[in-house]
């Protein structure tokens, strides 16, 4: 259970706090938890009469506080050990299928590589269905319900205009950069060139967006939310009963595209491929991806949440609104600022960094890959983040797990997202070709 203390625009908390329900990478609580130690009763511990003195079942209070606040300490470890964990399995998996190359991300832009489709189709295809196989087992289903609850919420302040809008600027950082919020820290812990840069780039988006957030929603805010949020509840169906057709028929489509072209064709150093899953130089698009779906199960059985990066870069980027008259301007930074729902997304990225790191070192490819020039990576990455909180969610937030959920407007922000990359790509090869121009070492303009 995630623990929470609610903001009131007051003086900073020292916990855990609530956060705004504003994105879908990251979703609130919807249902009571518990607070961190004994934050929530504030009466004296162990004082029944004016002396001072303690008796048997004052003493009994004491120990049983003391019992639930350790209880308490563990499980809140242990979730943000999880989260890290599942981020460095991610890390991996993008290393692995080697999606993270700045290269592979540009040139599927303009359909010359399949890596990153094919990737991101296995891993809808089986979000869908783990998904859908926690709505249907009765010992899961509750949790189930208060991600798909939590999702909703997030995004319920969400219109046309943000979905279309901030997926299209998403895409266009993508392009830029050749990276997303998630592949960036990979790309990190890999040591690609630029990648760094592409960082600092998030991170100034996510700030920007953070102090410009109440004039930008309260301008693009609709004015009357969606009815139905999801596509299940729309036509009055079980989410499985249309999920899992959605899913197989997903997973056709990969299985079609591998066929047709195989992943092999796309790798830069097809030679380095072993047996070995550890050593070896990259895995197919689709095992990695089948991976990456399948840590909803763990994610949403864990956090009752689903798999999103973006926030976290805010969440870094708030630390400075510790005021009350900081925290009454920037309401939007000071929602993000801590929480069990912001922070584990925070563990969740720096996993990824470690796995990539990891897997890139046990294949002997650290820093072998090409990155953009300076300028691109930073322009891409402020554009990135300012459209992937526009739209309350990344690639992942919006792509695997939006749609993984049968979200409307995650229907309409991947498209947007997509059509947003390509139609820069092409810009970009037509205009002067800096499409295809990568650098081979950081710093390199």
């Amino acid at each position: 259970m995630s623990t929470v203390v609610p903001h009131n625009g007051g003086t900073a908390n020292t916990g855990f706090a609530a956060r705004n329900p504003s994105d879908t990478d990251t979703h609130p609580p919807s249902h009571p938890t518990h607070t961190f130690g004994n934050q929530k009763e504030k009466q004296p511990l162990g004082v029944d009469d004016p002396s001072g003195s303690v008796d048997g079942k004052s003493t009994c209070r004491v120990a049983t506080s003391s019992s639930s606040s350790a209880a308490a300490i563990v499980k809140l470890l242990s979730k943000l050990l999880g989260a890290m964990l599942l981020g460095f399995v991610f890390g991996i998996a993008m290393e692995k299928t080697r999606v993270f190359e700045p290269k592979s991300v540009r040139l599927q832009m303009v359909f010359e590589k399949w890596i990153m489709l094919k990737m991101f189709l296995a891993a809808l295809a089986s979000s869908l269905l783990s998904i859908s196989i926690l709505s249907l087992i009765p010992l899961t289903r509750e949790k189930y319900r208060h991600a798909s609850d939590e999702f909703v919420t997030c995004v319920a302040s969400k219109g046309v205009v943000t979905s279309c809008l901030g997926p299209c600027l998403l895409g266009v950082g993508m392009t830029l950069s050749g990276a997303c919020p998630g592949m960036v820290l990979v790309q990190v812990g890999t040591w690609t060139p630029n990648a760094i840069f592409t960082l600092i780039g998030c991170l100034v988006g996510a700030l920007l967006y953070g102090m410009l957030a109440p004039c930008i929603e309260g301008l693009l805010r609709p004015r009357e939310p969606l009815t139905h949020q999801q596509l299940h509840t729309t036509l009055g169906k079980p989410f499985a009963a249309l999920a899992i057709p959605t899913g197989l028929c997903v997973a056709v489509v990969v299985i079609l595209l591998e066929v047709f072209l195989d992943y092999r064709d796309d790798l830069e150093n097809p030679e380095k491929l072993s047996d070995n899953i550890a050593t070896t130089i990259a895995w197919s698009p689709y095992a990695g991806g089948i991976l990456v779906g399948l840590l909803q199960i763990p994610m949403i059985l864990l956090l009752e949440d689903t798999i999103g990066g973006s926030s976290s870069y805010v969440t870094v980027m708030s630390q400075w609104v510790v005021t009350s008259q900081l925290q009454q301007r920037f309401p939007y930074l000071a929602a993000k600022r801590t929480g069990l729902s912001n922070w584990w997304q925070v563990l969740y990225v720096g996993g990824a960094i470690l796995g990539g790191l990891a897997s890139a070192a046990a294949s002997d490819s650290l820093a072998t890959v090409q990155g953009v020039g300076v300028a691109e990576a930073v322009c891409g990455g402020v554009v990135m983040l300012l459209g992937a909180r526009l739209a309350g969610g990344c690639t992942s937030g919006h792509g695997i797990s939006g749609v993984g959920l049968l979200a409307w407007l995650s229907f309409l922000a991947v498209p947007c997202m997509f059509g947003g990359a390509i139609a820069t790509a092409y810009i970009m090869r037509a205009a002067d070709c800096s499409l295809d121009r990568l650098v081979n070492s950081t710093l390199t303009v």
